[in-house]
C-alpha cells in the first residue's frame, strides 16, 4: 500500500450517531413498529 493512503475510515462521533440512528429507524420500519421489539445489550 502506498504511503499516505488509507484502507478504511474511522467515523467521528457525529457520524456514528447518525449511522446508529439510521439503523434503528430501519429496524423499527422492518418490524412495523416497536410493539414486539426488544433491545438487548
Amino acid at each position: 500500500m502506498e504511503a499516505g493512503t488509507f484502507k478504511s475510515k474511522i467515523l467521528d462521533a457525529d457520524e456514528v450517531r447518525r449511522a446508529v440512528t439510521r439503523i434503528a429507524h430501519e429496524i423499527v420500519e422492518k418490524n412495523k413498529g416497536t410493539d414486539k421489539l426488544v433491545l438487548v445489550g
